[in-house]
């Protein structure tokens, strides 16, 4: 079938079904459309709903452990924190990027994706560098790696019937989940969705403690949690070639902090409450030949308050508060002076700031510039892609001394070759030098931040070839995928100890990282209505210290980086019951990067299945899904003394009138 082999896409990279985009050039192949995986310059790797529904994946923690080169700080049980960091790079190298605008934490730095369900994604997606997309804004490509979560779009113009979804999940350890949605297009010009959910969960799951010989099963206290998340999107169309999307979003999370499993001593009596707000624009004009036009704004506001009882304190209680507030606004304009060569130009600024119940901490802000250069050339057998992005930062503080002001230049580029005109393999090779400035918590945190810490700089090579094919016979599709990369991180900040109570952020690491990505699918027909679809992601990677040969940490494993890891799925569909059997696992990891064998955590795979069938009536479908997980209630932990889950289930029932 034809496809434009040669899309230039006018948003992000999953931007929803209806937005226009436009071409560099068309070319004809007789097959299916090619997977963004395989003609990316720089590793990209996609998960759309329904891939996660073939997958069998539960919820993002599980839809996270499916990309290659990722690993998750998992703090056990529905809410428990969950962030990652992507070929050893580190969480704060890893932007997150939600629905085309990038999600903030200037305080740690670290975005909780917990906060994010699986119910309203329509594809969550990784870049390791810059891929083939140049139409977005500055801030998106100042990352070692990225993120993309993209919601699951109004309706269409031409759509004018009510969607409703209701949807409710119950699972053990005293779980439950319901969760609605309804969209709709008022007139042709304006649509709008909105969702509500709500978690609750006892997380009292069991797990085994072990102390020498002896050897007791115990339950997990204090880990209690109520969450809720309601937004409202809405899609204005004041012209056929321009767009104006609107979203609120609101999320809110008062939990129990279990803590760490500390022999003979259960007691926590830790909360934290978790809030935050954001409303966001986003406007695209398309409407001239050779140029188009991008917008973005956005408020954040950001909340948590924790508390300990304890009688060691004053009053019984320790009370922290910190509130963080955001305005970010984003310009782009693209310029297509021919059908292959393409530029983009984006401004961004933005303004944090922090304040806190903490006499200690001095209120931070920080004033932020980016921009970047972006061009592209792309025919029938090469996509080449080169950016310069320049980052301004202007530091300043209520009280006392501020953070150094920075400004740097980072340049980027990759490339993508095909050839062979009559086979779908590709060779790419990409190159990105980026940094990340410390964060508020790093600068000015008593008795550890240090204002006069400089950014951490990253160098960050990748080759790859990619190769898909599509025929008509039994293997309906093969899609095979194979990176190595080699990463090196300088001026790397860590916390080193003054005396025994004072530790202080400092730049002396340097960090060397190099390894293997694999990633293979393919789907298998076994008649016109009987598939068996597989999926499956290998990581390989060496990730050490570097910073003198008389470190004690010297050529170890940085801690929390298993050397190997990987996930896969096989799943059959039917007109029945669809099956799906999936296992995620990671080789022995080290609590410090010294790695004694005392902080030696145990590697795990991990295995389940689900079961699902829909039903349909008319415009009402009703969706009944199964999934056990753990099934054989492997005992494991991804965070030192943060025991996971054993074996669960969880059954969902969802009715969508369309």
């Amino acid at each position: 079938m034809s496809f434009a082999g040669a899309l230039l896409s006018a948003t992000m990279a999953n931007a929803s079904n209806d937005t226009i985009a436009r071409t560099l050039q068309e070319y004809e192949v007789v097959s299916e459309r090619v997977r963004k995986e395989v003609t990316s310059t720089a590793p990209l790797f996609n998960l759309t709903d329904e891939r996660m529904k073939t997958m069998g994946v539960t919820d993002i923690s599980d839809a996270l452990h499916r990309l290659p080169g990722i690993n998750i700080r998992d703090y056990g049980g529905a809410g428990g924190m969950k962030t990652v960091s992507v070929r050893g790079f580190g969480t704060t190298h890893t932007g997150v990027i939600y629905d085309g605008i990038v999600l903030s934490d200037c305080q740690s730095g670290k975005i909780d994706l917990s906060r994010y369900s699986l119910d309203n994604v329509g594809s969550l997606s990784l870049i390791v560098g810059d891929n083939n997309d140049i139409f977005i804004p500055a801030k998106a490509s100042a990352s070692a790696a990225s993120i993309i979560i993209s919601t699951l779009s109004v309706p269409g113009p031409q759509d004018s019937l009510w969607h409703l979804t209701g949807q409710m999940r119950f699972g053990s350890f005293g779980t439950y989940n319901p969760y609605f949605k309804v969209s709709k297009t008022l007139t042709p010009k304006f649509s709008f969705s909105a969702i509500g959910e709500f978690t609750h969960g006892k997380n009292n799951y069991p797990f085994t403690l072990s102390n020498g010989i002896l050897v007791t099963r115990e339950r997990r206290n204090n880990s209690m949690m109520n969450s809720g998340h309601a937004e409202i999107n809405t899609r204005w169309r004041p012209t056929p070639a321009s767009t104006l999307d609107a979203k609120v979003y609101y999320y809110d999370n008062a939990r129990q902090l279990p803590g760490p499993v500390i022999l003979y001593n259960p007691i926590c009596n830790e909360k934290l409450r978790d809030r935050n707000a954001f409303g966001q624009l986003t406007y695209k004009n398309l409407s001239l030949r050779k140029f188009s036009f991008q917008g973005l704004a956005k408020f954040n506001w950001d909340a948590s308050h924790y508390q300990d009882k304890d009688g060691k304190y004053p009053g019984g209680v320790w009370d922290e508060s910190y509130y963080q507030r955001e305005a970010y606004v984003s310009g782009s304009a693209l310029y297509m002076p021919t059908d292959r060569l393409a530029f983009n130009y984006s401004a961004d600024y933005v303004y944090n700031n922090l304040t806190t119940n903490q006499l200690n901490i001095v209120s931070p802000w920080r004033h932020s510039v980016l921009q970047s250069l972006t061009g592209k050339f792309q025919n029938s057998w090469l996509i080449a892609t080169a950016r310069l992005l320049y980052s301004i930062f202007d530091n300043g503080a209520r009280e006392g001394v501020s953070a150094q002001d920075k400004n740097k230049l980072s340049p980027s580029v990759s490339v993508s070759v095909q050839p062979f005109r009559d086979y779908l393999l590709f060779f790419r090779a990409s190159y990105k030098n980026i940094f990340r400035m410390p964060t508020f918590n790093e600068s000015y945190y008593y008795h550890m931040g240090s204002t006069s810490l400089n950014p951490e700089n990253t160098d960050q090579y990748n080759f790859g070839v990619t190769w898909q094919r599509n025929r008509s016979g039994w293997l309906n599709s093969l899609v095979l995928t194979g990176d190595l990369y080699y990463n090196w991180v300088r001026d790397k900040i860590v916390a080193v100890p003054t005396n025994m109570f004072i530790w202080q952020m400092t730049n002396i690491d340097k960090v060397r990282a190099f390894g293997a990505d694999l990633t293979a699918s393919a789907t298998f027909k076994i008649t016109s209505r009987q598939n068996i679809v597989f999926a499956g992601n290998y990581s390989w990677q060496r990730v050490q210290p570097r910073t003198s040969p008389t470190d004690p940490e010297y050529n170890k494993q940085v801690a929390y980086t298993p050397i190997h890891s990987g996930a896969a799925s096989i799943s059959w569909e039917n007109p029945w019951v669809d099956l799906v059997v999936h296992t995620t696992g990671q080789s022995d990891r080290y609590g410090t990067s010294s790695n004694l064998p005392m902080t030696r955590i145990d590697g795990y795979m991990e295995l389940g299945v689900a079961a699902m069938h829909s039903f349909r009536l008319r415009r009402n479908t009703f969706d009944v899904r199964v999934d056990l997980t753990n099934l054989l209630d492997t005992q494991y932990e991804i965070v030192a003394d943060y025991p996971m889950p054993g074996r669960a289930w969880k059954l969902t029932l969802t009715y969508k009138f369309n």
